[in-house]
């Protein structure tokens, strides 16, 4: 059993799946799970911003905050977890360093994530968010495959 979980949310059905895991693996009588979102802003839908990767003039950080918020609450009632077992987290930037500076900062046993999150085609051309965690963080990762 563990103390600490920290597990990675996009809302793909590996990171559902992620969830359920984590659940089984918690200590049930002081266990907690840090559910976290990497928001990771999206390029603005012109020349500039496919060039640089900016994000969109008309989504500022907070909406891509509240938008992650959302997503986080609903898999935790999903899952039925009290919000005193639960803490969500909300991190900006690439979703791989952001994961593995999290699990540092809160001092997790372990990483429970799903194998591949709602961006395939980008972990296939630049390598997968969940190998990159597995073969960097400082404590146990789990990757859950949804088969």
């Amino acid at each position: 059993m563990f103390r600490s979980i920290l597990v990675p949310v996009d809302g793909s059905e590996h990171a559902r799946k992620a969830l359920l895991i984590a659940q089984r693996l918690i200590d049930p009588a002081t266990g907690k799970i840090h559910l976290l979102n990497v928001a990771e802003p999206p390029p603005a839908d012109d020349v500039i911003g496919r060039a640089t990767g900016a994000s969109p003039m008309h989504m500022r950080p907070e909406d891509y905050e509240n938008v992650a918020r959302e997503l986080l609450c609903g898999e935790r009632d999903r899952a039925g977890l009290p919000e005193d077992v639960a803490e969500i987290v909300v991190r900006t930037g690439q979703p791989a360093k952001a994961i593995l500076a999290e699990a540092d900062r809160l001092g997790v046993d372990a990483v429970v994530m799903g194998s591949r999150g709602m961006s395939d085609w980008k972990g296939l051309m630049m390598g997968s968010v969940s190998h990159k965690v597995s073969h960097l963080a400082n404590c146990t990762v789990l990757t859950v495959h949804s088969g």
